[in-house]
């Protein structure tokens, strides 16, 4: 049969104790944790789900009313007409 040597060295063993270590190197000086510090990112989506939400309500009735207005002809006054076609040049105007 074969010789089997031991498995531990002939030395001494030394126990691996890292806590014991640390205060031993650094007694006079306290170890500090790193502070961790919350980060919150925002995604694009979420800034604009959050500026939808502050869209007012549309009102229906006030829409039906104009609606109702435009169908008859009661919002097509000379000086209305002349405002619209005023804004309508400025506009065109602005992107030559």
């Amino acid at each position: 049969m074969t010789d089997i040597n031991a498995i531990q060295p002939t030395g001494t063993a030394k126990p691996i104790d890292a806590v014991a270590q640390a205060a031993q190197a650094g007694a006079s000086r306290p170890v500090e944790a790193p502070v961790p510090k919350d980060v919150v990112e925002i995604s694009e989506i979420a800034r604009l789900a959050a500026q939808i939400q502050e869209i007012p309500d549309v009102r229906a009735e006030l829409v039906e009313a104009v609606k109702a207005q435009i169908v008859v002809g009661a919002s097509e006054t000379p000086e209305r007409i002349e405002i619209a076609v005023q804004r309508l040049t400025d506009e065109l105007l602005r992107g030559l």
